[in-house]
């Protein structure tokens, strides 16, 4: 397999009393590799660490629990090693660099400029990456089409589109840059049924036009993940023994090998179990 991320004993908090006992834990990563190449699906019930592992993974915010053990390796387009953990420590034009190079990231909620046009907000992804003006434009105008906004003139704004529109705006501007990977948060959360599976047609064709390209998307539509995805996550619910029997409660997510799932002949296996497509994505939407 030809790796994207490997992780070994991370640890994800989002507080910093990191010693033993005091940190609250919300995600735990016993070991997972992601391959290079691939739709990677994360799925879960609410609260069990999804949107964490993208915060982690796309290197937006900090959450690793320092340890010895810990291992989180990025692979570039060339195969070479990158050790996420000790990067947090380089600052931030290095880690922006970075996100630059590598990254792009759409979300459910659009985060689009108000001040800008339709066309602005596409365009300037790609325009950060060096790219003019000129061209930039011209491959936000053959997006749009693809996104069946091909009405959207260059100087409408933005704020004046529909919610379901706005939504697919923001598709294109993740996908119009060059990217390694493509992280999404719900990314078709606000579409209908049938632009969803467009826009997942449409990153499917993206993916293909840059050798190695990845996605990895937060979902919880399982109908979709289970059509579109070559690898499914499914992160586990744990409960952390309580100390005291007055303790609260406390869940968290976790992930092993036996979270991960591929299609092979038809089947969705972690190597262990074995699913048809349909009993896999009801066993998807079980607790």
């Amino acid at each position: 397999m030809n790796k994207l991320f490997e992780l070994e004993n991370l640890r994800c908090s989002y507080d910093r009393k990191y010693q033993e006992g005091h940190s609250r834990v919300v995600l735990e990563i016993k070991r997972l590799d992601i391959p290079r190449g691939k739709k990677i699906f994360i799925v879960g019930e609410s609260g069990i660490g999804k949107s964490t592992i993208l915060e982690t993974l796309g290197m937006m915010n900090n959450t690793i629990v320092p340890g010895d053990s810990t291992r989180f390796l990025f692979f570039n387009s060339d195969n070479r090693e990158l050790n996420l953990k000790e990067m947090w420590r380089k600052g931030d034009h290095v880690l922006s660099d970075f996100r630059l190079k590598n990254y792009s990231f759409i979300f459910q909620s659009t985060n689009l400029m108000k001040n800008f046009t339709a066309f602005e907000n596409i365009a300037f992804t790609r325009m950060l990456q060096g790219f003019s003006r000129f061209s930039s434009f011209q491959r936000a105008k053959q997006t749009l089409v693809d996104l069946g906004l091909d009405h959207v003139e260059q100087d409408r704004m933005a704020q004046e589109l529909s919610g379901g529109q706005q939504q697919r705006l923001a598709f294109a501007r993740a996908i119009l840059p060059d990217f390694t990977v493509l992280f999404g948060d719900e990314p078709t959360g606000n579409l209908d049924a049938e632009n969803a599976v467009r826009v997942m047609e449409i990153l499917n064709r993206k993916l293909g036009e840059h050798e190695g390209a990845s996605a990895i998307i937060v979902s919880h539509d399982m109908h979709l993940a289970v059509t579109f995805a070559d690898v499914v996550i499914k992160i586990r619910k744990c409960i952390r023994p309580k100390l005291h029997e007055t303790d609260e409660e406390i869940s968290y997510g976790e992930i092993d090998g036996q979270c991960v799932y591929t299609c092979c002949d038809g089947e969705w296996t972690n190597g262990t179990d074995r699913y048809s497509t349909a009993t896999f994505e009801n066993f998807l939407r079980k607790k």
